[in-house]
């Protein structure tokens, strides 16, 4: 067979197993354009939520004539003319393979087809297709994923084509139609004679017949191919009876885009795990298919929003993280307790809810947290050992992590130990029975004694600790960033006894050392998601988190230069306060002050009655009706503010000396502008006009894998030089 030039850059006897470090060539170097750019049909015109985002597009390519050079005679195929394909069960289509995977597959198919059993080739060795996400057996003709079990699809090589749509004949009568095309023709010179409609059919020169179809030579570049079903015998006898020439789909040899080793992804400057929370026991590849949502979703943010990013050699790749699914725990002890009434419902709780009561066991925190470590160790070694540019090219890694696994690789990243609350539980039990045995010195010199052996302990165990996250780390790579969705991590951090610090730094929460960057990505209406930044400054419970900003604003403010804003609540029940005490005092003074029973001096604390000698005097009790409403509306109005702006008063009243209600709660406000975060943690989606609070607490949780909204903020802050192109809206703009 003939290789031609194709064959001449590439090494047959081998598969290549991983993708080379540099990715893109010059734009001379591309001679014909990538498959993607045939697939648009009327993308443009359709709403977004529409598109369907899938690994290839769907609507097919709209061509009337050959993209690669047309031949003068009938010959053997190119490797580049032939085009692989790959097809998911539930599709009814095939998806052609980019060009750079199609070569390297026809390649192989090629090697071995001509493998005289020497052994030169390794049979078992495999391809890297589709972004390096899965390999190809050519042998049983599968497409397999490399990282995780779920997906296995077909494949086929195409060699002759219906025309419009571009769909590939079955190999089994491709086979048989290049064969005799091959044996009639092969030499003859091509003149390619696009047919016009006129009466009278050309006569057939070659003909080749099957069970559902038969396919007529009328040249040796006119092949038809006509259906055997009866409707399609009736439409040929009323067109023949009228003298109309016969109907039928124009068969061609060879794809229409020709296939070039230019039309590859860039190489991955960026690794992303994303890791599933609760309920992955009950479905146990949902997050494969969430991470594929997430990875088409920015995919195409990426296509849509900066195009001339994609001809970059930079990229960022979606892992899945499947931590549940291999274990076991208790053995089935829980599903052997369960009753049988509501079994289906105790059975999605306990697939789903019960992992939280899990990690929370000190039996299988341990499980849970080392499962998810030597997963992401095995798929990082896996990726590594797949595309050996990665590490010397300083790429980098961020996790995605949902719900549950916000938590899990939260205490992988910083090392935490639930030893250390089981300190302070035997610290504050040991004072308990202190306090119990006073007065009886026996137990109290057993309580000490106990106290010293549990400081004995507490001592070892931090050696041991220290010296074993010296020899060995945690994960062998520093985290650039965190992205948790839907998270609960600051309940389960307030609950181990984090408090705010008061610096404005995340120092205390994680350590920039172990990872660059945390951001706290939640909806609203989500029930499990909580704030992370009081947990750094108390009062920012008081200020409203960053909204995310929608991907079709024409400019963005950088999230850095958006100035605080405060709740509603908070602003306006100063104001509120102040306005209605004036009135209360107007109140006051029109009634004569009835109803106090008490004076009050100039600094306006309450005294008791004292004639000029400065002896008390007991003033005696009168009751008034409108003195006890204006108290009443006193209180209503202390009770609109929250609890933080009554500690924030607090603050207010111990730096200010002054002890004047107004004076302090404006001074509190200008105390918290001098304390700002670092950089702001929690991220907000917007909610939609029409949607509904109490069905968004349903749908919310797992709502972000298809946002489009945090598949934007994702895609900018993996590559952040693309926030510098987008975020242009000018100082001090509303937004």
């Amino acid at each position: 067979m003939d290789f031609h030039s194709v064959a001449d850059g590439i090494t047959m006897s081998t598969s290549q197993s991983s993708y080379s470090a540099s990715s893109s060539s010059s734009d001379g170097d591309k001679q014909y354009q990538s498959l993607e750019g045939f697939y648009k049909g009327s993308d443009e015109e359709e709403d977004f939520d529409s598109i369907a985002l899938d690994e290839t597009p769907s609507v097919s390519p709209r061509l009337k004539r050959y993209l690669f050079p047309k031949k003068e005679f009938v010959e053997e195929l190119r490797p580049e003319e032939v085009r692989w394909f790959y097809k998911n069960e539930k599709s009814k289509k095939w998806s052609a393979f980019i060009g750079y995977d199609s070569l390297r597959i026809e390649c192989r198919y090629r090697a071995l087809s001509l493998n005289d059993d020497s052994g030169d080739i390794d049979l078992n060795d495999k391809i890297l297709v589709r972004g390096g996400l899965y390999e190809v057996d050519v042998l049983k003709n599968l497409c397999i994923p490399v990282y995780w079990t779920e997906d296995e699809v077909q494949i086929c090589r195409g060699t002759w084509f219906e025309e419009g749509y571009w769909q590939p004949l079955p190999h089994r009568y491709a086979s048989l139609i290049e064969i005799e095309h091959m044996l009639k023709f092969k030499g003859e010179k091509l003149v390619d004679s696009a047919p016009e409609p006129h009466k009278g059919s050309k006569p057939v020169i070659h003909n080749i017949q099957f069970n559902d179809f038969h396919v007529d030579w009328n040249a040796s570049d006119e092949i038809y191919k006509y259906n055997e079903s009866v409707s399609s015998k009736l439409m040929r006898n009323v067109r023949q009876s009228l003298g109309w020439q016969k109907s039928g789909t124009r068969l061609r040899r060879g794809y229409c885009i020709e296939a070039v080793m230019d039309d590859k992804p860039p190489d991955v400057c960026h690794l992303v795990f994303v890791i599933h929370g609760i309920g992955q026991k009950m479905d146990t590849g949902s997050i494969v298919r969430c991470t594929k949502d997430l990875r088409q979703c920015v995919k195409y943010m990426s296509a849509k929003m900066f195009p001339e990013f994609d001809q970059t050699s930079k990229r960022a790749e979606f892992l899945p993280v499947q931590w549940r699914s291999s274990l076991k725990l208790d053995g089935d002890v829980v599903e052997s307790v369960t009753p049988q009434k509501m079994k289906g419902v105790r059975n999605i709780l306990n697939s789903s809810a019960l992992d939280i009561l899990y990690y929370t066991s000190p039996l299988y925190r341990s499980e849970i947290t080392n499962s998810l470590k030597l997963e992401i160790l095995r798929l990082y070694d896996a990726f590594c050992s797949r595309h050996p540019y990665f590490e010397p090219s300083n790429g980098k890694v961020s996790f995605v992590a949902h719900s549950l696994g916000s938590v899990i690789i939260y205490d992988i990243i910083t090392g935490w130990n639930p030893a250390n609350s089981y300190d302070e539980l035997m610290s504050s039990v040991l004072s308990e029975e202190e306090q119990f045995a006073s007065g009886n010195s026996e137990l109290l010199s057993d309580v000490k004694e106990a106290r010293a052996k549990v400081h004995e302990l507490d001592d070892l165990m931090t050696s041991i600790r220290q010296r074993q996250r010296q020899a060995v780390k945690s994960l062998p790579f520093i985290v650039e960033n965190l992205f948790a969705l839907g998270s609960p991590l600051s309940v389960f951090l307030a609950l181990r006894g984090i408090r705010p610090q008061g610096s404005g730094s995340q120092e205390h929460i994680v350590p920039s050392s172990l990872c660059k960057r945390l951001f706290n990505i939640f909806h609203p209406s989500d029930p499990v998601a909580y704030r992370l930044e009081p947990l750094i400054l108390k009062h920012y419970s008081t200020i409203m988190p960053l909204h995310i900003h929608h991907f079709s604003d024409p400019k963005k403010q950088p999230y850095s230069k958006i100035p605080r804003r405060a709740y509603a609540a908070f602003t306006g029940a100063i104001d509120e306060l102040r306005k209605e005490k004036d009135k209360v005092s107007l109140k006051e003074e029109d009634s004569g002050g009835e109803g106090e029973t008490a004076s009050t001096d100039q600094s306006g604390e309450k005294q008791n009655g004292a004639d000029s000698s400065g002896v008390q005097v007991k003033s005696q009790t009168k009751f008034s009706l409108s003195g006890w409403l204006n108290k009443r509306k006193k209180r209503e109005v202390d009770e609109k503010l929250s609890a933080e702006l009554q500690m924030m008063n607090t603050i207010g009243k111990a730096s200010e000396p002054k002890c004047d209600d107004d004076n302090v709660s404006y001074t509190s406000l200008e105390d918290l502008d001098k304390t700002e975060l670092e950089y702001r943690l929690d991220f907000q989606l917007r909610e939609q006009r029409m949607e509904n609070s109490y069905l968004s607490v349903l749908t919310s949780h797992t709502a972000y894998w298809t946002n489009k909204d945090v598949a934007y903020f994702l895609l900018t802050h993996l590559h952040p030089e693309l926030q510098e192109e987008s975020c242009s809206l000018p100082t001090g703009s509303d937004h």
